[in-house]
């Protein structure tokens, strides 16, 4: 799926770009529709061997995260997760910030396209999931500009600011994604 000529590059997390997550979960705005904690640096820190392992197809391994990059400039835009939600049935789940600054830019739809593309082809998954807030239009767009179904709503699905929210499910199937390629 072409965004707009937008490239982005997916680096693992690391010691490297530990300083632009921490910003990242920082700002109030990446907060708003999400239940972000922010952490200091060591937290962080701890948190990073949950996400040491790059091979998708290991049978065990089920976190992954990785900072997205602009390929023109270079610079960190926003991070992106997936982790396995059932191994067996092959189902993942997919997760993205990116930082204010980038946004209105179409980064999110090319950063949700690049990890997307990367489960498939690297893994055996044929489901992914995703979930936003009904209160974030940007990221509804985001999800299905990349194709993904509104599939329903989860009452009081998370809690933000105290408050419990609901959420739209998204969803998106292998065989769907290989045909509109």
């Amino acid at each position: 799926m072409d965004h707009a000529g937008l490239t982005v590059k997916l680096r693992s997390i690391s010691e490297e770009t530990l300083l632009f997550w921490r910003e990242l979960i920082s700002q109030p705005e990446t907060r708003e529709h999400q239940p972000l904690q922010e952490r200091t640096e060591e937290e962080l820190r701890r948190q990073l061997t949950r996400y040491s392992e790059n091979d998708l197809g290991h049978p065990l391994h089920r976190e992954y995260k990785w900072v997205l990059i602009d390929a023109e400039s270079l610079e960190p835009v926003g991070v992106v997760s997936f982790g396995k939600l059932d191994i067996g049935q092959k189902i993942g789940r997919i997760g993205y910030s990116i930082h204010p600054s980038w946004w209105g830019k179409g980064f999110g739809a090319a950063s949700v396209g690049a990890v997307v593309k990367k489960i498939f082809n690297e893994s055996d998954c044929k489901r992914i999931e995703a979930e936003c807030s009904i209160h974030n239009p940007a990221s509804v767009r985001v999800l299905e500009k990349n194709d993904f179904t509104r599939e329903g709503t989860k009452r009081g699905y998370l809690e933000i600011h105290g408050v419990r929210v609901d959420h739209y499910s998204f969803g998106l199937l292998r065989e769907d994604w290989e045909k509109k390629r």
